[in-house]
């Protein structure tokens, strides 16, 4: 297995020899299992490759913090952490320099996600973008709580129900990928939200029922998918929106005039829109900062 492997590894053929009293042997460990699973992969001229004899920190595409650092952002968790474990009751070590960082595009070559990653526990940021990943994140991967960032996009995946549990979620980019059906419930979890990219899926349904209410949206794509009903009023009251993307959706209606109360947006886009109709809001005129406007085939 690929647990059997990375264990050997660090036995035997680590060129650092970190003995057991290490606080990072658990991060290098978990690292291994994944390229285990995922790798090999091609290396990156002029970046450390994954299993070179320094730091896991070094290697490529990962980014640390030092536990100080991290304490001071995470306000207090690590130590709570520490004394009471993980709300799924897994403990480890918690490591001077902190992985928080995993920028890993084209490089989990196919498979499911390797649910090793949530054994990572205060990653901020992921990035899984385009792969070949496929079905449904495993639930171990849930508790990563202190996500920010999660990039999925183009990959295979189909199912990300428990999203909601991201409670501190910023950035989500899933676009390009397999889903189907309505927007999970979970989705109203995610009241930090600042970038969602959903484009180019097959969600259905209602999916303003869902993001009514994230007022702190600054860029929402929607394109692509086959999303229904009507564009709420509630639209002007996310006055962080700079983009609006909504094109080649099943909406109907007419734009809401509200849109004009958002004063940073730069770019609304919902063309190939048949079902929408109506007047042009003159609220348009107001938006000093708009830069693209499409609405053609509504």
């Amino acid at each position: 297995t690929a647990q059997n492997r990375a264990l050997n590894w660090i036995v035997f053929e680590d060129g650092m020899e970190l003995g057991p009293g290490k606080d990072h042997l658990h991060q290098r460990f978990v690292l291994m299992v994944i390229y285990f699973i995922s790798g090999p992969w091609t290396p990156v001229e002029g970046r450390l490759e994954w299993g070179s004899p320094v730091h896991e920190c070094e290697w490529e595409g990962i980014t640390c913090k030092d536990v100080e650092e991290l304490e001071a952002e995470l306000e207090g968790k690590i130590s709570e952490l520490l004394e009471s474990g993980r709300e799924d009751g897994v403990k480890i070590d918690v490591p001077q320099r902190i992985i928080n960082r995993l920028e890993l595009r084209q490089r989990l070559v196919s498979g499911e996600v390797p649910g090793e990653f949530s054994l990572l526990y205060y990653l901020q940021h992921l990035d899984l973008e385009n792969n070949q990943l496929v079905g449904a994140l495993p639930s171990p991967l849930y508790k990563l709580f202190n996500l920010q960032t999660l990039f999925l996009e183009q990959n295979q995946l189909t199912n990300i129900d428990a999203v909601g549990e991201y409670r501190y979620l910023e950035h989500l980019s899933v676009s390009k990928n397999a889903f189907q059906g309505p927007l999970p419930e979970s989705f109203k979890q995610l009241k930090y939200l600042k970038t969602l990219y959903l484009h180019t899926n097959a969600f259905t349904g209602q999916v303003f029922d869902i993001l009514k209410d994230f007022k702190k949206l600054e860029l929402l794509d929607l394109a692509f998918n086959k999303f229904e009903g009507t564009l709420p009023a509630e639209l002007g009251e996310m006055s962080n929106l700079t983009s609006v993307f909504l094109g080649h959706n099943e909406f109907r209606g007419t734009i809401p005039a509200e849109i004009g109360r958002c004063p940073n947006l730069k770019e609304f886009q919902i063309d190939a829109s048949h079902k929408i109709g109506g007047p042009i809001p003159t609220e348009f005129g107001k938006l000093a900062n708009l830069e693209f406007l499409k609405l053609d085939t509504c």
